[in-house]
């Protein structure tokens, strides 16, 4: 899987989980996949939603993408903030 990356926004995660490639795909002959997603994020810095916008393959790696990225942590910051993250699933 290659990093995720801000795809707007300069907010930068304190943890980051990589998510997990799904048996599901390789099981479906899918080896790679994006998917974007915008995060909510509190004043704590806690991750308090993942919502997808788009993915490619449809489907495939949204709850993937949810576990880990619900799990991310950024820095506190004096009000909620959102930006939007885009992963990339590539097996070798």
């Amino acid at each position: 899987m290659l990093p995720a990356k801000a795809a707007s926004g300069r907010l930068e995660p304190v943890t980051r989980e990589a998510p997990m490639f799904p048996r599901d795909a390789l099981a479906q002959g899918i080896d790679r996949g994006t998917v974007r997603a915008r995060l909510s994020i509190d004043a704590s810095g806690k991750v308090t939603d993942v919502e997808i916008l788009e993915a490619q393959p449809r489907r495939v790696f949204d709850r993937a993408v949810r576990s880990a990225l619900g799990r991310w942590t950024y820095p506190p910051g004096e009000a909620s903030r959102t930006t939007v993250v885009e992963v990339a699933f590539q097996r070798d």
